[in-house]
């Protein structure tokens, strides 16, 4: 009874509902996924080759070149080579020089660590001025990245919605990284705050409403730098190296070539065909580009969202069209219902006779 009674015993106090007691709770899960980890990678080990069956030639040669010469190391009383080379396939070799590494990184992304974290893992930065996104890493996957102060900032100003814009104008996998804090929860908002109605200040509506306007935009959830790495090498690994001097002048609409483009084609050139050739090259730019004001003016019609918006643009080129389609075609494309409201809307007088 002395015995327990001079035990010594050790009481961990908590506030309920405080942030000591997250990081407590957050700090247990890490041990545990820790340990859970540990346990799975020993379960896919391979055995030890002193647990194996010695039987097969290319062991049985290392085996009696490493107990003969004195070049390889030996354990097992002698017994067993320290290293042993049973690889048929030489797939690594082929495939060493196919990784993709080159990266353009915006100058103002190196104030985070991401940038250091990058050149570590193996990559190739090239500090450039970007006009559009803070990393381009093939000539299709542009991404800017938010931490999370900086997200919420972004949807305050409204510099987001520009951004993604830009990105989703000129190149056709826009991407949007949330940089969150190893040391804090994974967690955009508070689950106890999240609800079936979109809120004015909720951020988890505003980037429902994100990718509502831009569909092609992706969202990638990065808990830190070192995984944003394991994202950029999965994402560069099945496309092309990024062309540094493209992604520099995109978004750079008055570049010095268009400026004198311009001029030749007001001034009339040195020559007609000259003329002419420079002019339906800019007809041709001018049709090939989306225009996002009529698109933007297109979802915000009445009944109209982006599922049968890709219906309307399919028939129609422009606005113009859409207001000289008839009756029976809108309600075929959009319903009965959605097809006469936006006929009416169309139609319908501004003011009464």
């Amino acid at each position: 009874k002395d015995i327990e009674q001079r035990r010594l015993r050790v009481f961990f106090m908590l506030f309920t509902s405080s942030p000591e007691e997250k990081v407590f709770f957050k700090n247990l899960e890490n041990e545990q996924n820790a340990f859970e980890k540990l346990i799975r990678h020993k379960q896919r080990m391979p055995p030890p080759l002193n647990c194996l069956d010695i039987s097969t030639q290319e062991v049985q040669e290392a085996i009696s070149s490493g107990g003969r010469s004195s070049h390889h190391g030996t354990y097992a009383n002698g017994m067993l080579p320290l290293s042993v080379d049973t690889r048929t396939g030489r797939g690594k070799q082929t495939t060493k020089n196919t990784i993709r590494r080159d990266i353009a990184v915006d100058v103002r992304e190196f104030r985070s660590a991401l940038p250091s974290i990058l050149h570590q893992g193996g990559m190739r930065l090239a500090p450039v001025t970007l006009i559009v996104g803070d990393f381009v890493l093939s000539p299709v996957h542009c991404v800017e990245r938010k931490s999370i102060s900086d997200l919420f900032g972004s949807f305050a100003s409204g510099r987001l919605y520009t951004q993604a814009e830009a990105m989703t104008k000129y190149y056709k996998c826009p991407c949007l990284l949330i940089d969150f804090d190893p040391s804090k929860s994974f967690c955009l908002q508070n689950s106890n705050e999240l609800g079936g109605e979109i809120r004015v200040d909720s951020v988890c509506s505003k980037m429902a409403i994100l990718t509502m306007h831009f569909p092609k935009l992706r969202i990638l959830w990065s808990r830190g730098p070192h995984q944003t790495l394991a994202i950029f090498k999965t994402l560069k690994m099945k496309h092309e190296e990024v062309n540094i001097e493209k992604s520099i002048s995109v978004g750079n609409n008055e570049s010095l070539d268009g400026l004198m483009e311009t001029s030749d084609v007001v001034g009339g050139g040195s020559t007609v065909n000259s003329g002419v050739e420079n002019n339906t090259n800019s007809n041709k730019d001018e049709e090939n580009e989306i225009n996002e004001a009529a698109r933007d003016m297109l979802l915000r019609l009445p009944g109209i969202n982006v599922n049968n918006a890709r219906k309307l643009m399919a028939v129609c080129d422009s606005i113009a069209e859409l207001t000289e389609l008839p009756r029976d075609d809108l309600k075929k494309l959009l319903g009965p219902v959605t097809g006469q409201k936006l006929f009416t809307f169309l139609n319908q007088k501004l003011a009464a006779s």
